[in-house]
């Protein structure tokens, strides 16, 4: 950041992130943080159909039933962030490196980390997910929605690989325009989204986050639907690095006053007035 942060109060949304970080105490982080945990208010709030399948959860990595799991899985611990393991085949398949990553994972508190209190003292697991595909086979895309208040703000779409120079996001204000704007993590992307697509991102996201100053939804666009796959309460730690500033203060401004949401009409030209 190039300036001294307010914190008293916050005004732009990594302001609003750090606060949280720092203060926020709500014992509902506990659940959003918590990969398994979280499974029930999706399923509550939106249905069976939204939630990612479990294969199974295990304490000790020890108990991990290699020949159970199916050919393609996702490996990952449930009180933490950015930490998976893709197996996509046979190639990726060595049970003693998986092991021996997941029991990695389950030595750390997350919250050692981070410092974001949802995650902090959570029960430490490790989960297997199937490896979900899009559409006609292709690797599944990934869209996040950006909630204030229960409300739907905008909708970014990731395509590429993790990781990998390809890695793109899209941004897209709630009627499926385009915005003008990337996270300086990322090159600019050039998807198009479906007005069908859209609806159903906005409705299960608003759904899902009633109630919270602010989360991110976090859904796969597979070829058998939406699914969620987390809720994010601390969006990059405070530290997004946007392109444009007015994007920092816009999602600020929308976190103090989520009906604002329903009141602009160009939220790009929003954005540009505020840079």
């Amino acid at each position: 950041m190039e300036r001294p942060l307010r914190l008293d109060p916050p005004v732009d949304l990594n302001e609003h992130l750090v606060h949280r970080i720092l203060y926020d105490r709500d014992p509902r982080l506990k659940i959003v943080c918590d990969k398994i945990a979280v499974r029930e208010l999706i399923r509550e709030r939106v249905g069976e159909a939204f939630v990612v399948p479990l294969l199974g959860v295990w304490s000790d990595p020890r108990e991990i039933e290699w020949e159970a799991l199916p050919e393609r899985f996702v490996l990952k611990p449930n009180h933490g962030s950015g930490s998976v393991a893709l197996v996509h085949g046979e190639p990726d398949r060595d049970p003693e490196a998986l092991a021996r990553q997941a029991a990695d994972w389950l030595r750390d508190d997350y919250f050692d980390v981070s410092l974001e209190w949802g995650y902090r003292d959570l029960p430490r697991r490790i989960l297997a997910e199937p490896l979900l595909d899009g559409e006609g086979g292709a690797a599944v895309t990934e869209a996040v929605a950006m909630t204030f208040g229960g409300k739907v703000a905008a909708i970014r779409v990731f395509t590429g690989g993790k990781g990998t120079p390809e890695r793109s996001d899209t941004w897209f204000d709630r009627n499926g325009a385009r915005l003008p704007f990337h996270s300086l993590k990322y090159q600019p992307g050039d998807y198009a989204i479906d007005p069908d697509t859209t609806a159903r991102i906005i409705a299960a996201a608003e759904a899902v986050s009633e109630g919270f100053s602010h989360l991110r939804v976090d859904f796969y666009l597979t070829r058998d639907g939406l699914r969620i796959g987390e809720l994010t309460p601390y969006c990059g730690a405070g530290l997004i690095p946007w392109n444009r500033r007015g994007c920092d203060n816009v999602f600020g401004r929308m976190w103090d006053d989520p009906d604002w949401i329903d009141r602009i009409d160009d939220l790009g030209a929003v954005i540009a007035a505020s840079d």
